[in-house]
């Protein structure tokens, strides 16, 4: 029999998909204030304080899905689910998260702790009654990430532009309907998730490719307004959408973001070069001719 240790308190923390906190470091990234060393150290704060606040979310998801879990082939081995983790535990871990989470925002500013705030609020509400609301789910599901950019954008000057703000929507649209899209092709008959048996394929595919190519328009929109030749991106971006596609079609994993990154050597190795070729563009000026 599996014993509680500090391993079962990440992996219910679901530390790998920090991953996606990284949202956050797009605004001073692209800003090309990343070496001010007051504002990287807000960065790098307010990061980790989405991290510990998703950590809360996924918590309580656990605590309120508990019974549905339980009937779920993966979801089954969750450490609450399973037992291994103490309800009353959890709940005690999931206020220290969401504190500690808070505090470091305030510490940052206080508009992002508002925003914050605002993640937790939309966490909550979808956790209660939005996730069994078809689309409304997947807007959700976006809006936690269009918030940790424009959290991130509180610690720089320029803020985020509109076509980074539509940029986000699109591509977190675009992962959510994905998630969805193999959900759906695993559990078919919707009794993991309620929201399941409002969709269907067809649909689904429908607003994966017109998300997936807003997310291109857009994203190439703002490459070309800018100062630099970040133009020379688009490439990267087409080849990781596409591949993203790929992967969600061939129903490799019910499409989580970040274990389709994950497990994918290719994606991986592309979303790195493409972050090196970024930073390379925005911090070694005339290293490409601009258009």
């Amino acid at each position: 029999m599996k014993k509680f240790t500090i391993l079962t308190v990440f992996k219910e923390m679901r530390v790998k998909s920090w991953l996606k906190n990284l949202f956050v470091f797009f605004p001073i990234v692209f800003s090309l204030e990343m070496f001010e060393i007051d504002r990287l150290i807000k960065a790098v704060v307010l990061t980790f304080a989405f991290c510990l606040v998703s950590s809360a979310i996924y918590i309580l998801n656990d605590l309120m899905d508990v019974e549905s879990d339980r009937k779920h082939e993966l979801k089954k081995n969750r450490p609450i689910a399973s037992g291994l983790f103490p309800i009353p535990f959890a709940w005690v871990l999931l206020i220290l998260l969401m504190a500690a989470g808070l505090g470091l925002s305030f510490w940052v500013n206080y508009v992002a702790l508002i925003l914050t705030g605002s993640y937790i609020v939309i966490n909550l509400l979808y956790s209660k009654w939005l996730k069994s609301a078809a689309i409304i789910d997947c807007f959700c599901i976006a809006a936690g990430f269009v918030l940790r950019v424009m959290a991130g954008g509180t610690i720089v000057d320029e803020g985020v532009s509109g076509w980074m703000f539509l940029t986000v929507i699109s591509l977190s649209l675009f992962m959510a309907f994905g998630k969805r899209r193999g959900e759906l092709r695993i559990y078919s008959d919707g009794e993991t998730r309620d929201v399941l048996g409002t969709y269907d394929m067809g649909f689904l595919n429908g607003s994966i490719f017109m998300c997936a190519g807003l997310t291109l328009v857009f994203y190439s929109l703002w490459s070309i307004t800018q100062k630099t030749s970040l133009v020379y991106t688009v490439p990267f971006v087409m080849f990781i959408v596409i591949r993203y596609l790929l992967l969600v079609f061939k129903g490799r994993s019910d499409g989580d973001p970040t274990n389709l990154l994950l497990s994918d050597k290719i994606l991986l190795i592309t979303c790195a070069l493409y972050a090196l070729t970024m930073i390379g563009i925005l911090y070694l000026p005339g290293i490409l001719p601009c258009f």
